[in-house]
């Protein structure tokens, strides 16, 4: 065979390179961890009673993680539902202004449409019932089908009610990019005019075969702005209250009183409402502050022993959380309430009994403690507060001042920061919980304050 002639088919021609086997797309990068803890100033601060079972707080903890790490669309929200010892808003001003100093302002929250109290007011937000509102608040029983919101309270018209809500010039408050209107659909409904900065925006239409429950959203640029909110008197107007927030990263603290209300007032709730208007709210901790007006019952059936209220109380707990039950959840014992006895104040010997069943409701659902009573410094303190300078207690020995109510929010502020600080420094190297999706049709905001029209959306509960 001559050199230039072609090797035969499978003669040896050298080495031959071996096929490169499918690797296969290359391995996925490992979750996010939570990074090392980095302090902060508040952790130094003294702390006279822990959160009891605290790591039920971890899913609070692990969602306020990832506002603190300004995850985009990390918004940390908790309801806090109570008697008068919330009227005002004193307690509850003092752990969102707090939260939100620290971790950012997310917006004011939850606000009734009608004042249905005196007592009822929120701080950080300017609020005016223009034209009178037919409230009413679930203590009276006074809804038959028992939708009575995710507050406890509607508003309704079959006239021009009108409500006004606006932001303020201060350090929190000044900003709002997301208004949401909650009301009923109905087949007697009316139909609600909503304002932005005084232009007519939304005209929406509560009319439905059949009763149900839906949010209306207008997206504005994140700023200052106000709202109204106006029955058109086509038919019955009936809504829960509405919602001012920024999708930015932050923490909402919404204020949810019911003043005048015994605990079990809440299970008149219908159960399958309620959870709805939960869901909806997309709380990441549910708080509990009540048990003031059951003292009431002491000489009657809480005269011998607490069953019945543990049981009572039981039931609003669970159906509250059927809603949304991966949420952290905190019961508040009651504050303490003193009585005149010869002319010397004592407390109230079922204060302190109470307290330790509402407890024992805590240990056995779940739910974290927080004993206001011994905070305030147990027996006695009515009287110890009503001393100070300025009083911590109004002069019927029963309520806490404004004062007062912040006092008990920032000891409430610093334990919950205490607990905060722990999970996250045990929780480094761990992977970060997953952010929850953006709520759909609500990402977008307008490009200018000048643009026609404000994008909206109707979600059914």
């Amino acid at each position: 065979m001559s050199a230039s002639s072609p090797a035969p088919l499978g003669a040896d021609s050298g080495p031959v390179a071996k096929p490169v086997a499918d690797a296969g797309p290359p391995p996925a990068p490992p979750p996010p961890a939570f990074p090392i803890y980095p302090g902060h100033p508040d952790d130094a601060e003294a702390v006279n009673v822990e959160i009891e079972g605290i790591e039920r707080l971890d899913y609070y903890f692990g969602k306020l993680t990832l506002t603190d790490l300004q995850q985009e669309g990390a918004i940390t929200r908790a309801g806090h539902w109570g008697d008068s010892v919330l009227g005002g808003d004193g307690m509850t001003e003092a752990i969102r202004r707090r939260l939100q100093q620290r971790f950012g302002d997310a917006g004011h929250g939850f606000h009734t449409l009608g004042r249905y109290s005196r007592w009822y007011s929120h701080k950080g937000i300017r609020y005016q019932e223009q034209r009178d509102w037919d409230t009413c608040l679930i203590i009276f029983k006074c809804q038959t089908d028992r939708r009575y919101g995710y507050a406890g309270v509607t508003s309704s018209s079959n006239g021009s009610a009108r409500s006004h809500f606006q932001t303020v010039p201060d350090d929190i408050g000044q900003r709002v990019s997301r208004f949401e209107l909650w009301y009923q659909k109905r087949p007697d409904g009316g139909g609600f005019e909503l304002r932005v900065d005084g232009k007519v925006q939304r005209i929406v239409d509560a009319r439905a075969p059949q009763i149900g429950d839906e949010v209306e959203t207008l997206i504005v640029p994140d700023g200052p702005h106000e709202f109204d909110v106006t029955a058109l008197g086509t038919g019955l107007a009936r809504a829960y209250g509405v919602v001012l927030e920024r999708d930015v990263p932050g923490a909402v603290w919404d204020e949810l009183s019911m003043i005048g209300s015994f605990t079990q007032r809440l299970d008149h709730q219908d159960g399958e409402h309620i959870a709805g208007q939960l869901r909806r709210r997309d709380l990441d901790l549910m708080v509990f502050i009540l048990g003031g007006n059951d003292l009431q019952r002491e000489k009657t059936d809480l005269k011998d022993n607490t069953d019945r209220y543990e049981e009572e109380y039981t039931r609003v707990i669970r159906k509250f959380r059927a809603g949304k039950p991966e949420a952290s959840c905190m019961i508040m014992a009651l504050t303490d309430h003193a009585k005149r006895v010869n002319e010397v104040i004592v407390s109230r010997p079922i204060v302190g009994r109470l307290a330790e069943a509402q407890r024992k409701v805590a240990s056995r659902e779940g739910c974290a403690f927080y004993d206001t009573y011994r905070a305030m410094g147990g027996l006695g303190s009515v009287e110890r507060w009503r001393r100070m300078k300025p009083p911590l207690t109004a002069p019927d020995l029963r309520h806490p001042t404004l004062a007062g109510q912040r006092h008990i929010g920032t000891l409430l502020y610093y334990a919950l920061m205490k607990g905060y600080s722990s999970y996250r420094q045990r929780q480094v190297g761990q992977p970060l919980p997953l952010p929850l999706p953006a709520r759909p049709a609500e990402a977008a905001q307008l490009a200018s304050p000048e643009s026609a029209a404000i994008p909206s959306t109707s979600a059914k509960l």
